[in-house]
Order: C-alpha cells, then structure tokens, then sequence
C-alpha cells in the first residue's frame, strides 16, 4: 500500500468514526427536550428495563424458594424488598445519575426535577407465602406531573409500559381497555386498601364501609394486596373498575397512568379513587359507594 492509499484509507476510517459519533450525539439529543429533562421515551425505555431487572431477579429469587420474610402486624419485608429497589436504582443512575430517587424501602434521595417513585415488590405478603400475584413498578415524574409508568408482573412476564398523551402498552404491543359490556352484579371489581387505612381506625372503618358497599352491588369483590396486578387487569379490561381507599403513592401513581392511558374513566376525591372501563360502569359504581365517599369523588 502507498502512503498515498494509506491516507485515503485513514481519512475513510476518519469519517465513518465521525460519522458514528455524530449518530451517537444525535441519539443523545433525542434523549433531551430543550428545558434539558429527559424525553418521555427516554424515561420510558429506562423504565421498562428498571422494572425488568427487578422483576426477572424476583421471578427466580420466587422459583428458588427465597421469599423469607420478616412478619410485623400489618406489612411484611421480604429480603428481596431491597435488593429489587438496589436493581431498580442502578438501572435508573445509570442513564440519569442526577435524578431523585423514592423507593419504598429506602424513602427519598436527591432533589432533581425528575423523581423516580419506586416499588420494587408490590404484593410482599403474596410474596412471602408463594402465592403468584406479585408486581414491580416505577413512575417517573417531572415537576410533580407524572410522566411515564412501568410494571411488570414477572411470574407471567407480562410488562406494561404507559407515556402520557401516549398510550400504553403490554410486551410492547397497543393496550386498551376492553369493556365486558356487563353490569356490576355481574362484575368483578377491586379495592385497593392502602396502609394508612390499614393503620388508623377511623380510615379502616370507612374503609371497611367501602367494602360492604361493594359487595351488596357486584358479583365480586377482589383484594389481591398487589395493587399493580389490578391495574393490569383494568387496563385489559378483565376487572369492570378499581376502588382504592387512602392508597399508597408507590403503586397508585403508575396505576393510574396505566388505567388512563389505556382508557379507563375515573374521578378522585380526598383519601378515595375509582376507576372504571366506561362512564357507565363508573357512573354506577360510584353510585354504590357510602355518601361521605360518594361526596368526595364527586365534588
């Protein structure tokens, strides 16, 4: 080879290493609107992987027989509580290291304009008794607006992934809730109750009030305690609506931006949501609920 056709073949080198550094600057760009906060595909496509890792790692952990758990009055821990949200974490400072982070486990860290809401094992007490309904998930929010949701139910390994003004999706295929075209004493709904019900007397009463009205309407009352498995299912459109009482925000926030996203209706008041598959369902379910809530979520 000349010196001749060993410039040439530098310079053709040269500008393909340009040319792939330029493809690489223009992915990043796309990453990034012009306030400089990550697009919302972009917190999407890390919020698919944060859920996956977690869920995958709780999927064999389940398998294996690594569900120990430590016991209190109303809540469990299980040792992998932890270790999921770390997963969830890494995943998370790996594309936005200056992000704030609220996990469950480990509560709030950082004070960026993007917070990351975690809930690395949804369904803990499921968990820890091997009973298969278990759930990871993460919401990303910018300025306090949520923008993004994932979960993933890694014992079926179905993932749902949520953009708003977007839609949603499940193993990456479009999602929309599907309505039964059945009345509620023909239906199966959800009620979610959260920890501070669960805690404070008056709120487990009012609570408990929620419940008796459901069951005198529907044909079925479901408490899975994985709230994010019923989120599913009302996205899909198998569950006619979800109730929730003074819900946890790990959960509720990438709920309810799946439920939406794929076309549920709802209304919320203080302490209460319902969400349903069509204005009529929610209609009548709000029509079930006692007065004090009933007000609430109307007003």
């Amino acid at each position: 080879m000349t010196d001749e056709d060993d410039g040439l073949e530098r310079g053709r080198h040269e500008d393909v290493a340009a040319d792939h550094s330029a493809a690489d600057a223009e992915d990043v760009a796309d990453r990034w609107d012009a306030a400089g906060v990550p697009t919302p595909e972009a917190l999407a496509e890390t919020a698919e992987a944060a859920v996956r890792a977690a869920g995958d790692y709780l999927a064999e952990r389940f398998r294996d027989g690594g569900t120990v758990g430590e016991y209190h009055t109303d809540d469990v821990k299980a040792e992998a509580d932890e270790a999921a949200e770390g997963l969830i974490f890494e995943e998370i400072r790996e594309d936005f290291p200056g992000h704030t982070l609220h996990g469950e486990e480990s509560g709030r860290s950082g004070d960026g304009r993007v917070e990351w809401i975690v809930d690395p094992l949804d369904g803990t007490n499921n968990y820890a008794i091997d009973y298969p309904s278990i759930a990871t998930a993460v919401a990303a929010q910018v300025d306090g607006e949520t923008l993004v949701a994932a979960i993933h139910e890694p014992l079926v390994d179905d993932c749902y992934v949520a953009v708003r003004g977007e839609g949603a999706t499940v193993n990456g295929e479009p999602l929309s809730v599907t309505p039964r075209d059945r009345p509620l004493d023909r239906s199966t709904v959800s009620l979610v109750v959260g920890l501070p019900a669960v805690r404070d007397d008056e709120l487990r009463a009012e609570a408990d009030a929620v419940r008796r009205a459901l069951s005198g309407r529907c044909k079925r009352v479901l408490e899975t305690w994985s709230p994010c498995v019923d989120w599913g299912l009302l996205a899909r459109g198998s569950l006619a609506g979800v109730v929730c009482a003074y819900p946890d925000p790990f959960e509720q926030e990438a709920g309810e931006l799946l439920a939406s996203e794929a076309g549920a209706v709802s209304v919320s008041g203080e302490g209460y949501y319902a969400g349903a598959v069509d204005e009529a369902t929610l209609a009548a379910l709000v029509e079930t609920l006692p007065e004090q809530v009933r007000e609430s979520v109307s007003g």
